[in-house]
């Protein structure tokens, strides 16, 4: 896993759990509030050497988004930090399961298939219209796809079947009704009876109409 600082008033912290094939761009859009930043990306593994970091601060609040969810339940899960408030957004922490996250068939594709072209197109069902897409390449991750692409692989060789689950506290669950990457009725499968849902009319990539 891969880590971006951005460093406000040394005090609070927001820990940002991005999705696949992002950087610490597409999110820096989040207003802080004032603390510092902390965005995690690229899951090819799940360790992190920010951890200890992390638990030096008072006010710990946590955004997690789509494949980010499972990233952050599994890495938070392990480390021994007090967590004021966690979000999941557009995601779940299975991410690759028919009935509660994307349906592997779908995760399995995007990987067999992915080049500029396709990834574009991901890109274009991500932020949901033409005007968002525009927007978005301001703020585009700058990883290439052969790095994109295995960390699609790793995610894929993980058994969410047996991935165990609710390691951490999630406080609610944001799951946008357009969402045309992460099925809102699978996010509603697996958050439904475990914490607060809240939905909102907008594209897996929320951040242009939703502020936290």
């Amino acid at each position: 896993m891969q880590t971006v600082w951005k460093i406000n008033d040394g005090k609070k912290l927001l820990i940002i759990f991005s999705g696949w094939a992002m950087d610490e761009r597409p999110t820096s859009i989040i207003n802080s509030h004032g603390a510092d930043v902390c965005t995690c990306f690229d899951y090819q593994n799940l360790h992190s050497a920010d951890t200890e970091r992390w638990a030096t601060y008072n006010e710990i609040n946590v955004i997690a988004w789509s494949t980010g969810v499972w990233a952050a339940e599994q890495i938070l899960g392990m480390a021994n930090i007090k967590i004021n408030q966690a979000i999941a957004v557009n995601g779940t922490p299975t991410t690759v399961h028919d009935q509660t996250g994307i349906p592997r068939a779908v995760f399995q594709a995007t990987y067999d298939n992915l080049n500029a072209s396709s990834f574009d197109k991901f890109t274009r069902r991500m932020t949901g219209s033409s005007d968002a897409f525009k927007a978005f390449q301001l703020i585009a991750s700058k990883r290439d796809l052969e790095n994109q692409q295995k960390e699609l692989g790793t995610i894929l060789e993980v058994k969410f079947e047996n991935n165990p689950t609710g390691l951490i506290t999630w406080d609610k669950a944001i799951i946008a009704t357009n969402d045309a990457i992460f099925p809102p009725s699978n996010q509603r499968n697996y958050w439904e009876g475990k914490t607060d849902i809240h939905e909102i009319d907008a594209p897996h990539f929320i951040f242009y109409n939703f502020k936290f």
